[in-house]
């Protein structure tokens, strides 16, 4: 439980409770700022106000919902999406994040989880209301479309309370489905609060921190970390939507240091494009000195990024002790693992050919500098699990629990566990487990799907399952590769890189797909290019003659937070390469135009980058 500043415990039976102690407490004091040009334009909310509007939208929730039942959320990015998730749980109702409206085929996605969680209620704003009408009256007619913009704070009034639990759902996250068809995981007021309660520990916030986000608000990381935790604790947080960030990362930077933001951060390609888009004479502007949390997950946490970043914002106050790696997913309501505040992040140097046979052992680094022909793997330690709380590692058959130094699949446990997937008892029963006494003191476990190890407490994750590459016998994780390759050319994007296997000739095939920016194709120079990739996996992963694919950005399948589908990647890609091996006119589903450069076999099969006005843009 929160501590107030009389150091009295503090305890809630939901979650909302948390907003309404704050508009008695301190309701002056700014909730939230969001930046609706990622710079100066601004609006701003305090906690009283926010308590205002949330009752309102709360009581017209409940003209059309009775306490129960799914509410849709279809807003974009800004202070809406605040007031409308939590005008849901004062009504009672249960949340549903989903995907800011957009193209159709952003709204096409929609329909698996209009159809598994039957919404009675849709919000949204008056721009978007009519498309939104009209795809729901096909496909869930009986949705009810509220437009947010519409609602009266005198209303708020009207607002009834619901007695609420921690035992009962406060939202569906549904998962990104990156192996799969997403599903919606059940998180109760009571995973909320105790999750929430983590973070304030771990991330060790107090009322003067101030969290800054940029982070999808549909989207675990960016719900929980990026907004709840300041209506949790009572501090302000400064909110920009996601394409700002991505059209220009240096807005990101620039409202830390306008705002003085002390908790911010987001998965590992977000420092990349930092690296990579903000010039050198943009940092005299910069003061992040403030910065106290800059968390690091949602995938492969890589030591370069760490130690490259930390070079180059040195100057602007950026401090070692900042970087803060962490591991969490929506069945963990989100943080399962992080550093604690204040400490250099952990980087070890492990034996490469041990560890894709599934064994951890490490390699001091004088040895590493004594002998540049041993193989290593360099990994970042996503932190030690939450006290009382901490993962351990099974084995992904047996289920058995596996000693420190074994790579097996990360098992999750505790009070931040979900209580499954909505309307699905068969995939919950295969993931949400029973425990054995010699697993774990908990009832139960949470089978994540990724890989990892423990070692000194310490958790390094390696891969997912499901994408686990194996050739000749030998363990490859995608992540591994992925990091190989895309620092290649300066032309990569560094969050555009897949690496998978495909079945050639009754054997395993690595396919290694990248994205190129645009604007680099007419400069680019494909043969150099490819003999560095080749050149790169053999010395770090002793592969030969990959199949490598350079690619237009934006043309890798990703999740609704952004990452890679690499399944999906693999049936996209699959056809034509199949196309290519047997000689034939490859234009499997229209990849062909946008497939920069092909090769296959050790054989240049494609390269059109010289002829750019040939492709798709």
């Amino acid at each position: 439980m929160i501590k107030n500043e009389h150091d009295q415990t503090v305890s809630y039976a939901n979650f909302a409770e948390s907003l309404q102690r704050h508009a008695l407490t301190i309701p002056d004091q700014l909730a939230y700022r969001f930046l609706q040009d990622g710079r100066d334009n601004e609006v701003t909310i305090t906690f009283a106000q926010l308590d205002i509007a949330v009752r309102a939208a709360a009581a017209t929730l409940q003209l059309y919902c009775a306490p129960g039942d799914r509410v849709l959320i279809l807003l974009k990015p800004g202070l809406d999406y605040v007031i409308g998730f939590l005008g849901c749980l004062y009504a009672g109702l249960i949340a549903v994040p989903a995907y800011p409206p957009g193209a159709t085929k952003t709204l096409d996605r929609l329909d698996g989880i209009l159809g598994d969680c039957r919404p009675a209620a849709a919000l949204t704003t008056r721009e978007d209301i009519a498309a939104i009408r009209a795809r729901l009256a096909e496909v869930a007619p009986a949705t009810q479309v509220l437009d947010l913009a519409d609602l009266d704070h005198a209303t708020a009034i009207n607002w009834q309370p619901v007695p609420v639990t921690r035992a009962d759902v406060a939202f569906l996250q549904y998962t990104s489905g990156s192996t799969g068809n997403p599903k919606g995981v059940i998180v109760t007021h009571g995973n909320l609060i105790h999750n929430s309660q983590s973070i304030h520990e771990n991330f060790s916030t107090h009322t003067s921190s101030h969290n800054v986000s940029w982070l999808p608000p549909y989207h675990d990381m960016g719900l929980i970390g990026g907004i709840l935790q300041s209506v949790y604790i009572g501090f302000p947080s400064t909110l920009i939507a996601p394409i700002h960030f991505l059209q220009r990362p240096l807005r990101w930077l620039q409202a830390i240091s306008k705002h003085r933001g002390t908790i911010s951060g987001g998965p590992n390609f977000a420092y990349e494009l930092c690296l990579k888009k903000i010039k050198e004479e943009e940092l005299a502007g910069l003061d992040l000195s403030s910065w106290e949390v800059a968390f690091n997950g949602a995938e492969h946490v890589r030591a370069q990024t760490i130690e490259a970043f930390q070079n180059k914002f040195a100057r602007c106050g950026f401090k070692t002790s900042s970087v803060f790696p962490c591991y969490g997913l929506a069945e963990g309501t989100l943080l399962v693992t992080c550093d604690r505040a204040a400490r250099d992040p952990v980087i070890r140097h492990f034996h490469a050919a041990l560890l894709e046979d599934n064994r951890a052992e490490p390699v001091p680094q004088a040895f590493v500098a004594e002998a540049p022909e041993l193989r290593v793997r360099t990994l970042v330690s996503s932190g030690r699990g939450i006290p009382g709380h901490e993962p351990f590692i099974g084995d992904p058959e047996t289920e058995e629990r596996l000693a420190d130094g074994r790579v097996g699949e990360i098992c999750v446990v505790g009070d931040s566990v979900a209580n499954g997937y909505w309307q699905r008892p068969d995939s919950t029963a295969a993931a949400f487990r029973p425990a054995r006494q010699e697993q774990t003191a908990h009832g139960s476990f949470f089978r994540s799907g990724d890989l990892g190890f423990l070692l000194d407490g310490e958790l390094y994750v390696t891969g997912r399952l499901k994408d686990l590459i194996i050739l000749n016998g030998v363990n490859h994780h995608p992540g591994d590769i992925e990091s190989t390759v895309f620092r290649v050319d300066e032309s990569f994007r560094p969050d555009g890189s897949a690496a998978f296997s495909v079945e050639l000739d009754d054997s395993e095939q690595l396919v290694i797909a990248q994205e190129v920016e645009r604007r680099a194709l007419r400069s680019l120079d494909v043969p150099r290019i490819l003999a560095e990739i080749k050149a790169d996996l053999w010395q770090q992963h002793r592969v030969a003659q990959p199949a490598i694919l350079l690619v237009l950005g934006g043309t890798l399948p990703r999740t609704s937070s952004g990452k890679v589908r690499r399944q999906e990647c693999r049936r996209l890609f699959e056809p034509f390469i199949r196309e290519l091996h047997e000689g034939l006119q490859a234009d499997a589903e229209g990849v062909s135009k946008k497939v920069v450069a092909a090769e296959l076999g050790g054989q240049v099969l494609l390269d059109i980058s010289r002829n750019s006005q040939t492709l798709e843009v």
